[in-house]
């Protein structure tokens, strides 16, 4: 009977220290578990809080200069500005004795208003060296450039879209979406007498 106990004293006594282990394993366990999450808590915690000291404006409100119109003590109907080139150069109507190619940026009679519905206006000038060339720089322009008309006490901005070359033969065909309104300026191609270049822009705001 007494041989009995002692084998049952040593199975507790086995039983326990098996127990005792895992339970101390679980605990140590539990420990680095816990830190575990408290790191990546803590690294979360981190990144939120440099998001909020982060003091780069997150709503950024884009203000624009008011409208002033150009004086215009000639008389023009518009006022042709291409800050990229550094062009202003106003332009007459079309029944005007100075709408002329050899004296102004001419307003072609075919044209629209800049205030018509889906309308074109059409802008011809020399390019060269002369005084008159007042496109010579239009070679200088690339698709996505802007275009601005005064007109009316309103300015008109319109982005190039599409640039192209056509013979020189007296004749121009345009293209352009006819549901847009367009801004079409046409001048000698440089460097070729032969061909002339046609910038298509189109409208983009009205102030």
């Amino acid at each position: 009977m007494s041989k009995f106990s002692n084998k049952t004293i040593v199975i507790i006594a086995f039983i326990a220290i098996i127990g005792g282990t895992l339970l101390i394993s679980a605990d140590y366990l539990q420990g680095k578990k816990d830190k575990v999450y408290k790191k990546v808590s803590i690294s979360l915690y981190s990144e939120i809080n440099n998001q909020k000291q982060d003091n780069t404006p997150q709503n950024i409100e884009e203000t624009e200069e008011p409208y002033v119109p150009t004086p215009n003590p000639n008389g023009y109907l518009g006022i042709l500005t291409i800050d990229k080139i550094e062009l202003q150069q106003g332009f007459f109507d079309k029944n005007n004795e100075d709408n002329n190619v050899s004296k102004n940026l001419t307003f072609l009679a075919p044209s629209n208003y800049p205030d018509e519905k889906n309308g074109n206006v059409i802008l011809v000038a020399h390019s060269g060296v002369t005084h008159i060339a007042y496109f010579k720089n239009l070679y200088k322009l690339n698709v996505g450039d802007k275009a601005k008309i005064e007109y009316k006490g309103h300015l008109y901005t319109y982005k190039i879209d599409n640039i192209y070359n056509e013979t020189k033969d007296g004749n121009v065909t345009i293209y352009r979406d006819t549901n847009r309104q367009t801004l079409t300026m046409i001048t000698c191609t440089k460097n070729d007498d032969t061909k002339q270049t046609i910038y298509i822009a189109y409208l983009e705001s009205v102030k």
